[in-house]
């Protein structure tokens, strides 16, 4: 059954879509060139132009705040101070200037002074924006809430008052200063509808007043993202920055919605760009403290938080995050200190525990993380963004209920917050499901979808956790969730709140979640039985260790219990990494799952893992296990967990690791040396260069002919090709190409007779024995095809296409125990290998073979439980073996 009800994508009408059409107004006024130069981001050529109109003196303190504002943007706060005292020397009570002053104080914390600035600006303009708004952030800042709202709701009766006076406010700072201190008011009193008015009516006017308020997108893009709407998020800032590619806020806007998607790799990326355009914004340094944090390296999250606190020692957000840090690494003499200055100088601290708690959560840490979420509540009831993790953090721990009821309550307050309103309606569809309760588990699952599906997961739950148990020496306590979604997206909003997650099961505390193999939105049906041995594994691990055990361990574990072997492609970035000398160990393994290079560096974070656990349980024993997970419950680091577990220390048991992985790489390691002593990395103009050079050198004449085939140069390639082969008969690469030639002329038998050529001169070349073996699979001979590509799949083991081309010629010629075995190889890396499962099922039925039909058939059924000749093929299995009750039971199932 298919429910229409999709998730929240675009909630606002924001200012970037309001503008678009809008053509840029021409500057006006003496400063405006100047000022449109500083929207724009040439921050040296604003100060140079500002710097003309110093000695005025109507506009001399306006050019001076711009000066300011121009090395801010570079994080130049020193140049920014010294820009503001030059003007107050001959302008010693203006307003602007003191305001812009006590701006700068609140930007590094120094609040006693800006407030006195705030004060004197005030005294000299009651109702200077700037100034007031530095003293309502301080007031907030400071927990005194009350007063604060009432210093928010001044801008918003100031512009009320314009607006009710026929004189609407159109200058843009003014604008933005409302906007904020608007949104601040909304947070606070759950007025939902004033966030769209001062996006659509607010910051769009100041872009109507300055087409180049590139703020106002800014602005817009953090509401938006606090909303969790990350397109219009991501459009908001990219509007900012084709204004003002510089603007290094929005650059940090964007990384931290990577980072929202667990795009580490992007968000890093983001995080560098914006540090490179200033050092010292606070912001991008918990940026990058944040991508570090996630990939497990709490000192070095901490450290950048460190830089950061230097700039601004009372921003909450930043000591909240350090504060994270320091639990991690079980600083907790350093942890009661921070939380003492947070407490100090904030009456109501409840923006530094919601960061604790985020970190927290973060790294599984449930427990805290709750008790943290909930005390940033009871500090600040009207702070939604706690309630709404707390809410959130209890559908991962299972708790339903209150998640629901905390989360409805929250959307009363903010219907806009995308993952409240996505959580909600995850909610709702669970209604519609059922619920089969087994000895230890819940199931959920949509009866129209998965009925049959639920009835062999009843059996399989309860089997892999008395697996586990036994294996673990622990099991669980409680019951825990199990909830199978129809809808791909409805699995992701569960376990993420958002419909963009890229994977099938996930284990989100204590609630398992998956996709049903027959869900909306896969592409093909996966082993389910594998997903559930892989989380479920987490489960116990995560539980046994009260959410300590670090990822590389149960990982691996997950890993080694899904009983299948490495796939071809781990094995291959094994080898290539092992050679290189570049292999992760226990203190980087983290960032192969965290911010991998590319796929394949994904890959071989869970192959290095899976091996950890393999030479850990060969050279230390099962029970090692065990030990280690204690240890690691129980608060230790690794080095100790190792020493407990083990009886080694830290550097022994790598170092044995790195030699059990040479023993795991020997059969691997012939085919590499094969191909790499054909493969110079020279680029093309280095190629030609050497060939000129070295006109008889057979390989190069090749190397470049292959190069020149490729750019379509067909005459030049052919020459060179032929006087490669005329310098050294059978020339392996040259063959191939002079093959390739004379295929594309239409002569295959001239190809055939190159390559056989070549090949008695190059036996081992697995291109040569490749295309050989082809030539006779087209010509049927499928004997000499077989001996081209078995011969081919030794010399090269990790090119998973011989035992395509081999299963090709196994079935044409019928030879079912070559086939079987060929086979047997495919589905024992490919989990999800539906079509050989079924028919090795059929192979080993039609030889008698019952116990590994039934195998395999079963195995079939845990990727597609309503296969046919899956099912057919396990009655049959099973009935040839007498096993009457298990048919029975399997019927059962079906009805």
């Amino acid at each position: 059954m298919r429910y229409a009800t999709p998730f929240l994508a675009l909630l606002l009408v924001t200012p970037f879509l309001a503008a678009a059409d809008k053509k840029p107004a021409v500057p006006k006024g003496p400063l405006a060139e100047a000022r449109q130069r500083l929207n724009k981001g040439n921050y040296a050529e604003a100060r140079a132009e500002y710097t003309k109109h110093l000695g005025d003196e109507n506009v001399g303190p306006a050019a001076a705040v711009g000066i300011a504002n121009a090395w801010r943007a570079e994080g130049e706060y020193p140049k920014a101070f010294e820009a503001v005292a030059d003007a107050m020397k001959a302008h010693e009570k203006n307003a602007d200037l003191l305001a812009t002053r006590a701006d700068l104080l609140y930007d590094q914390g120094k609040w006693d002074e800006a407030t006195a600035d705030s004060d004197a600006a005030i005294k000299l303009k009651e109702s200077h924006f700037l100034a007031r708004w530095v003293k309502a952030r301080i007031t907030r800042d400071k927990g005194d809430m009350e007063a604060a709202d009432q210093q928010m709701r001044w801008f918003i009766r100031a512009y009320n008052a314009a607006s009710n006076a026929d004189n609407d406010m159109t200058d843009p700072d003014t604008l933005l200063i409302v906007g904020q201190a608007g949104t601040e008011n909304a947070r606070w009193n759950s007025l939902s509808n004033q966030f769209r008015f001062i996006l659509r009516e607010v910051y769009g006017d100041a872009l109507k007043a300055e087409p180049d308020c590139w703020r106002a997108e800014l602005y817009s893009g953090r509401m938006l993202q606090e909303k969790y709407n990350r397109p219009q998020a991501i459009e908001a800032y990219d509007s900012a920055l084709k204004i003002n590619p510089n603007a290094a806020e929005a650059i940090v806007g964007k990384g931290e919605v990577a980072l929202q998607k667990f795009e580490l790799k992007e968000a890093e990326a983001f995080a560098d760009q914006a540090l490179k355009q200033n050092p010292k914004l606070p912001a991008a340094l918990r940026l990058k403290a944040d991508i570090l944090f996630m990939g497990g390296d709490y000192a070095g999250a901490e450290k950048r938080l460190l830089t950061a606190r230097e700039l601004n020692p009372r921003d909450a957000v930043t000591l909240g995050k350090i504060a994270g840090c320091l639990m991690m690494q079980k600083k907790m003499a350093e942890f009661d200190a921070i939380a003492k200055v947070a407490e100090g100088f904030d009456a109501k601290p409840a923006v530094f525990y919601h960061e604790l708690a985020e970190y927290l959560e973060e790294r599984k840490l449930y427990t805290r993380a709750e008790e943290f979420f909930k005390k940033a509540t009871d500090l600040r009831p009207k702070f939604a963004a706690p309630r709404t993790s707390l809410g959130l953090l209890y559908m991962r721990l299972g708790k339903e209920a209150d998640g629901k009821q905390i989360l409805d309550s929250a959307f009363k307050v903010d219907p806009f917050n995308v993952r409240v309103a996505n959580m909600r309606k995850v909610i709702d569809h669970l209604g519609k499901y059922t619920t089969i309760q087994t000895e230890h588990y819940d199931l959920k699952f949509d009866p129209k979808n998965d009925a049959v599906l639920a009835k062999f997961l009843e059996d399989y739950l309860e089997e892999t956790h008395a697996d586990l148990k036994k294996q673990f020496g622990f099991e669980p306590q409680g019951r825990i969730t199990v909830e199978v979604f129809n809808r791909h997206d409805m699995f992701s909003g569960r376990t993420v709140a958002m419909p963009d997650l890229h994977t099938v099961g996930a284990c989100i505390g204590r609630v398992f979640t998956m996709a049903s193999p027959s869900a909306v939105g896969l592409k093909k049906p996966f082993n389910w039985s594998r997903v559930i041995r892989h989380e479920m594994t987490h489960v116990f691990n995560l539980a046994q260790t009260d959410f300590q055990c670090p990822h590389w361990l149960t990982e691996g574990m997950a890993t080694q219990n899904e009983k299948m072997l490495k796939p071809l492609d781990w094995l291959e970035a094994l080898r290539d990494r092992a050679d290189e000398g570049t292999l992760f160990n226990l203190d980087t393994v983290m960032m192969g799952f965290a911010k991998p290079k590319d796929r394949a560096e994904w890959g071989l974070a869970y192959c290095q893992s899976q091996l950890y656990v393999e030479y850990m349980v060969k050279t230390h024993g099962p029970e090692s296990v065990g030990k280690i997970l204690n240890a690691y419950r129980d608060g230790l680091d690794t080095a100790a967990a190792l020493r407990i577990a083990c009886k080694v220390e830290k550097a022994v048991f790598e170092k044995g690791y790195r030699e059990y992985i040479n023993e795991v790489l020997k059969p691997y390691r012939g085919a590499k040396k094969a191909k790499s002593a054909e493969e110079k990395p020279l680029t093309f103009e280095e190629l030609t260069e050497e060939q000129k050079k070295n006109p008889d050198d057979p390989d190069l004449a090749a190397k470049l002919g292959e190069q020149l085939l490729k750019r379509g140069k067909t005459n030049e390639s052919r020459k060179l090709i032929d006087a490669a082969l005329a310098k050294k008969k059978g020339h392996a690469l040259a063959s191939l190409l002079k093959a390739r030639l004379l295929i594309r002329a239409g002569d295959e038998s001239g190809a055939k007779e190159v390559l056989e050529e070549a090949l008695k001169v190059s036996p081992d070349d697995s291109r040569l024995l490749g295309l050989v073996g082809r030539f006779h699979l087209d010509a049927e001979q499928y004997d000499q095809a077989a001996e081209m590509f078995e011969k081919g799949r030794k010399l090269d083991p990790l090119d998973g296409e011989w035992d395509e081309l081999l299963i090709r010629v196994y079935t044409a010629s019928k030879n079912d125990d070559k086939l079987t075995a060929v086979l047997r190889d495919v589905v024992s890396r490919d989990p999800d290998q539906l079509g050989a499962r079924v028919k090795l099922a059929k192979v080993s039925l039609d030889a008698k073979k019952y116990d590994d039909a039934e195998k395999f058939a079963r195995d079939a059924l845990y990727i597609d439980v309503n296969n046919e000749d899956a099912r057919t093929a396990l009655i049959d299995a099973l009935t040839a073996q007498k096993k009457d009750d298990a048919v029975a039971k399997l019927k059962k199932k079906f009805e």
